[in-house]
């Protein structure tokens, strides 16, 4: 069910893994950036599952900025959203690898797990072995 759709991304609620999926289209900074996970952490909230699905295949690099509001704001905002699991599907460029890469980096210790992969199916294979009860009780 999708709930928000921008040139920048989209924001949906995946009802087969009980999980708030974000897909990227491109480039995306500041307030275009900020809105798509702004919406993801709020459907997040509202659905209290724990788990997102964050595909960035189609990603591109990170701005500065847009690294500094997600270390300084964005992943406790999230967390206390909900957020307790992050499957992060890997840019298909190279130069977008690096730059999500560096983003993680800056963000230090993270309050949820988060892992990365190179494909869907893995992805959603581990989203897939987390049980709802499981989610809630690492809440």
């Amino acid at each position: 069910m999708k709930v928000f759709e921008s040139v920048n991304g989209l924001v949906a609620w995946d009802e087969r893994l009980q999980s708030v999926r974000i897909e990227w289209n491109g480039f995306s900074h500041g307030e275009g950036f900020q809105a798509v996970l702004m919406q993801g952490a709020e459907l997040l909230r509202q659905k209290q599952s724990g788990k997102v699905l964050m595909d960035i295949r189609q990603g591109s690099v990170i701005k500065e900025e847009d690294k500094a509001w997600m270390a300084d704001f964005y992943v406790e905002h999230v967390y206390k959203s909900g957020l307790r699991y992050l499957a992060m599907i890997e840019p298909n460029s190279i130069v977008a690898k690096l730059s999500v890469n560096r983003a993680v980096n800056v963000q230090g210790q993270l309050p949820y797990q988060q892992r990365s992969f190179s494909g869907l199916d893995e992805a959603v294979r581990w989203l897939n072995e987390l049980k709802p009860a499981a989610v809630l009780a690492a809440g």
